[in-house]
């Protein structure tokens, strides 16, 4: 691939997760952690860690500043106080409707040159790209 082709790709991409910071007031990875609540319904707070490969010490600093912004609830399990679950309140619902509206939108907008079998392709090229990676370190191994 042609580096400055890869360079713009890399520019676009910044440029969405710095425009979805200044319209949801929430960095990229915070936006995720939000989204994964509200598409599960609710989780445990390890859940999280694990399946987002997130710390937990640096999830629970993400965790209290989505609940300081009234967008997460934490709730302990009566039976076993040590398991806390996550829940999206409405106006977390809401601000995950608005970065999948506004992800759908890029994406139009990003492809909006190809035609349906062109998107057919790029989706397939880029599944096959991306599905061997299993972990993100590789791809700086020789």
């Amino acid at each position: 691939m042609d580096q400055k082709l890869f360079h713009r790709l890399l520019s676009i991409f910044e440029f969405k997760k710095s425009y979805q910071l200044r319209s949801s007031g929430l960095s990229y990875i915070q936006l995720h952690v939000l989204e994964k609540i509200y598409k599960e319904g609710e989780m445990k707070t390890l859940d999280i860690s694990r399946q987002m490969d997130i710390s937990p010490s640096t999830l629970i600093g993400m965790l209290d500043e989505l609940e300081s912004k009234n967008l997460i609830m934490r709730n302990r399990q009566k039976n076993d106080k040590r398991v806390v679950l996550v829940t999206a309140t409405d106006k977390g619902k809401d601000q995950v409707l608005q970065h999948i509206r506004e992800d759908e939108l890029f994406l139009k907008n990003l492809t909006a040159g190809l035609d349906e079998k062109e998107e057919e392709q790029l989706e397939g090229l880029l599944q096959k790209v991306t599905g061997g990676i299993n972990d993100l370190d590789d791809l700086f191994r020789k």
